[in-house]
């Protein structure tokens, strides 16, 4: 965040600055440049007409021409010696009067070897600049000119360049014999502008050589050197004088071309020949310690964003690795396998993610394991309710067989036994739903406790202690005979009246069986009630166990059945209690959650025929 949000914009912003505090320096230098090539070139104009009155002035000067036609009408070579020596007094009064002026060349009309008077005995001129500058001055006569042309032959050891100006006398002096006079001169403020260095010898280079040079790329013209280069271009746009001398004979378009990238131009014109001077400024030398600093600032910005690659990278593979890592735990866990879990990481966050989804899985793993343990507890009681179901039409269809016998024989015990059993085994047998109404499953067991009172004689009272306005809540079917026939047989085995000794009464009060109801905060109590022997304490906490078999007669497959089918239907929110004390007798309790079993009619449920199946 330090590295996104601070370093690298401030370092963004310091770039920019640098940019454009370079672009100033730039345009300030340009502006600078410009102004002193302007001066320059003022400079250079200034000497050019002091050296154009010289020339004028010698041109009109009356004893030069007077001693120019002595010289030529001279009948002997000591006379024209001695008028040589009076022009050369002429000529050298001009040289005291200025030092830039290097030589005379003066050129008669019938004379092909001219007159030299020249303070220097190095300055010298070629046939063809002579040729050029006698043409030139001859096309305009008493007007000076100056040919394009510059020579380096003059103070060798001074590495000056001289400028020689062409002048010819008006047509009414042409009778004077003098033909052209040409002045060398050096001028101060172009020696100022070009400041030639290093040269020791003459310099050898051809006008164009520079074209050869562009085209071989033999050397950059426009190096890369702290020392701009200085450049004067004549009338026909190629370079007089350079302070690089492979500028030489080069036409101002290949100059631009070459400096356009590294160098910045600038030019001002000389009015008085149609010269240009231009100077190409070396923008490194301009910006080189703005270049340096910005350099750094580029190499710390592309630092900063490999780093933040390199980083954002090793950051974003500490998330996702364990991202990943936690969705191929999470498709285990679809497939079935709750034994993976997720281990600690380096990010509270994902440690967060990796506990809960721990947690989960332990919960749906626990959740799993109980309801197939459940899956297989109802599986069990199915199966055990199948072991005892028999075929209803078998059945019914035997117990009427047996009841028109008993018709028959004219045997009303056994007619009215088959025909109890008959009901309740059809209504049993023959319900699709497993929840009937308690008025049902009360006349069910007034069926029963008929059978039961035909086999083991009036030996108990059975007492329905139910509120008429209950009579419609909705019960298990077949739910409260288990209960009663655990009382009958378990609860009275052994005592005096009891299912032991039947039609044997003692001295103890008659044997009682209660079933009463009661609805409290939406819950429904049907309590079963004995006056029987009861039970310990150590055999009632053991009444629930899964094991087989009988505990001191009681059984406890009934029981069991009864609390589980209420626990598979409605939860453990509902259950069975029972309560016993040994010689008091037994309560079994039980819950349920009040509904409505629907309209039962009461003649379906006091209906005494049965007709064939």
């Amino acid at each position: 965040m330090f590295l996104l949000f601070i370093a690298l914009p401030v370092l963004l912003i310091l770039i920019l600055s640098g940019v454009l505090f370079r672009r100033h320096i730039i345009e300030i230098a340009e502006n600078q440049w410009e102004l002193t090539l302007q001066r320059y070139a003022a400079g250079i104009e200034v000497d050019l007409q002091s050296m154009s009155i010289i020339a004028s002035s010698l041109i009109h000067n009356t004893t030069l021409m007077e001693r120019s036609s002595e010289y030529i009408n001279s009948k002997s070579a000591e006379q024209r010696y001695l008028v040589s020596l009076e022009i050369e007094k002429l000529f050298n009064t001009y040289f005291r009067l200025s030092r830039q002026l290097v030589g005379f060349h003066l050129y008669f009309s019938d004379e092909h070897i001219p007159l030299v008077f020249r303070n220097y005995s190095g300055i010298d001129l070629s046939n063809d600049e002579t040729e050029r500058a006698i043409a030139a001055a001859g096309s305009r006569r008493g007007f000076v000119v100056f040919p394009d042309n510059l020579n380096f032959n003059y103070g060798r050891q001074l590495n000056w360049y001289t400028i020689s100006l062409a002048v010819s006398p008006p047509d009414k002096t042409h009778t004077t014999g003098v033909r052209t006079l040409i002045v060398s001169f050096v001028v101060n403020s172009l020696m100022d502008f070009i400041r030639v260095e290093g040269f020791n010898t003459r310099n050898t280079l051809e006008r164009g050589s520079f074209g050869a040079s562009l085209l071989i790329g033999s050397r950059d013209a426009g190096r890369d050197s702290s020392v701009s280069d200085s450049l004067l271009f004549g009338r026909d746009g190629t370079v007089m004088a350079s302070s690089n001398p492979e500028m030489l004979g080069a036409r101002i378009e290949d100059i631009k071309n070459v400096y356009r990238k590294s160098c910045i131009l600038i030019s001002a014109p000389v009015d008085l020949t149609d010269w240009i001077i231009m100077k190409a400024v070396n923008i490194n030398s301009l910006t080189r310690s703005i270049n340096i600093i910005l350099y750094i600032l580029y190499f710390a910005v592309l630092v900063i964003v490999l780093f933040f690659i390199w980083y954002n990278t090793f950051f974003f593979s500490l998330i996702l690795n364990p991202l990943r890592a936690l969705m191929t735990k999470m498709e285990a866990v679809g497939n079935g396998d709750f034994s993976v879990r997720v281990p600690p990481g380096n990010f509270i966050e994902l440690n967060r993610i990796g506990e809960s989804f721990n947690f989960m899985v332990e919960e749906i793993s626990v959740l799993t394991c109980a309801i197939k343990e459940e899956q297989k507890e109802r599986l069990r009681s199915e199966i055990e309710a199948l072991r005892y179901q028999l075929n209803p039409h078998f059945l019914c269809n035997t117990l009427n067989a047996i009841r028109m016998m008993a018709i028959i024989t004219k045997n009303d015990a056994i007619r009215e036994m088959s025909s109890a059993l008959m009901r309740l085994t059809e209504d049993t047998l023959s319900r699709e739903d497993t929840v009937c109404s308690l008025e049902r499953e009360l006349h069910n067991l007034d069926n029963y406790i008929y059978i039961m009172k035909v086999r083991y004689g009036d030996t108990f009272e059975f007492i329905k202690d139910v509120d008429a306005s209950l009579l419609h809540l909705g019960v298990p079917s077949m739910i409260l005979q288990p209960l009663v026939e655990n009382a009958i047989l378990h609860g009275f085995h052994g005592l005096p009246g009891g299912t032991s000794s039947a039609g044997e009464a003692a001295g103890r009060g008659q044997n009682i069986i209660v079933v009463s109801a009661s609805v409290t905060e939406g819950v429904v109590t049907i309590e079963v009630k004995d006056n029987g022997r009861g039970m310990s304490a150590e055999v009632l906490a053991g009444i629930f166990d899964n094991e087989p078999g009988t505990q001191n007669g009681w059984s406890r497959i009934g029981l069991n059945n009864v609390r589980r089918r209420i626990m598979l239907t409605w939860g453990n929110s509902y259950t069975v209690r029972v309560k016993s004390y040994p010689g008091e007798g037994t309560v079994v309790i039980m819950t349920l959650p009040v509904q409505n079993a629907g309209n039962t009619s009461q003649g379906d449920i006091q209906n005494d025929e049965y007709v064939d199946h």
